[in-house]
């Protein structure tokens, strides 16, 4: 490539680097879980438990929404529906003014009174995440005995808007392991009519934290595969810790990719901050060797750095696993 070649192409590259502000953002309540799916790393994490400060919540939602955030998604890495204020926030959201307030809960606390505070605040969609298709691979997978109990939560939420002329969405999504990936019909049948749209979703080492779900869990032609380069989630989508961290991922378990402290500075600052940049950089570069995004891209289990150490709660990758969780149940069937 010749020299006015080369500047356009590192032209292009720096525009990328800062991208326009996200339309997107996702704010985890609390990294408290009710459940313990097999697939998901909430149940070997080591990083502190908590919830959110209000205030600072709403400085951020007001921040976000001056700057052009049009979106806001209460979950992360735990479960909203642990947080009694959840329809506090999203009231708090709508009136602030954001187009679209979503959530995403495993079913099994959205009774109905919780439910019907949180439709009447305004939400705009509910995903429900049940991933099985029979009580009992349910109990297998989530860890709780629960399938029925999120089902008639679910049947309520529906019933609650057909009733009440409501015009929020309902959504299902399944991820699917090898030991519930014949159990599709079977799920589809059970939500026919009582939600918008169900997606299955194949079981990954999402996260780059549940390389042991290669050889337990995942299906035989997912097994070791690897993503697309570059990750859209830094370029895209604000994703803002409990702890009041930007970071560049929606299930940071263990805070290995937050690049900024909200609580010192603004959300725009951080989102034009040089860490970021840095690490948009190493994804536009396919150089993203030592991060956490090399082993959720390629699906390793290597020893990695987080890019703010002050923040992280480190792990040893040679014994974070839920391996024997994952075949006591199994054998066990509970």
């Amino acid at each position: 490539m010749d020299l006015k070649g080369r500047i356009a192409q590192y032209n292009v590259i720096d525009k990328n680097l800062i991208p326009p502000f996200p339309r997107n953002m996702l704010i985890e309540l609390t990294n408290l879980c009710n459940h313990n799916c097999l697939f998901c790393a909430n149940s070997k994490m080591t990083r502190k438990k908590g919830e959110i400060n209000e205030e600072f919540l709403f400085r951020i939602l007001k921040e976000a929404f001056e700057e052009g955030t049009e979106e806001v998604g209460f979950y992360a890495t735990g479960e909203p529906f642990v947080s009694k204020n959840l329809a506090l926030y999203v009231a708090k959201a709508k009136e602030i003014g954001y187009k679209y307030v979503y959530i995403t809960t495993n079913g099994a606390l959205a009774t109905p009174k919780r439910s019907i505070a949180v439709i009447e605040a305004g939400v705009d969609s509910i995903k429900f995440s049940i991933n099985a298709g029979t009580k009992e691979t349910y109990k297998i997978i989530h860890g709780k005995d629960e399938f029925n109990i999120v089902l008639d939560n679910l049947k309520y939420i529906s019933d609650y808007r057909k009733k009440n002329n409501k015009n929020f969405k309902i959504f299902v999504s399944s991820i699917v392991t090898k030991y519930s990936e014949d159990e599709e019909e079977a799920l589809e049948e059970k939500l026919k009519n009582i939600c918008d749209e169900v997606v299955f979703l194949n079981v990954a080492n999402q996260g780059g934290m549940m390389y042991e779900i290669n050889e337990k869990l995942a299906l035989e032609d997912d097994k070791y595969s690897i993503k697309k380069m570059p990750c859209s989630l830094p370029f895209n989508s604000l994703h803002v810790t409990y702890e009041g961290y930007l970071t560049a991922c929606c299930i940071d378990f263990q805070n290995y990719l937050t690049v900024a402290d909200l609580n010192k500075v603004s959300i725009k600052e951080a989102w034009n901050g040089k860490k970021l940049i840095e690490l948009r950089r190493k994804h536009l570069e396919d150089s993203i060797e030592g991060t956490l995004c090399y082993n959720c891209i390629y699906n390793k289990n290597e020893y990695v750095e987080p890019l703010l150490p002050e923040h992280a709660t480190y792990y040893d990758v040679d014994n974070f696993s839920n391996e024997e969780d994952i075949k006591y149940r199994l054998k066990n069937r509970i």
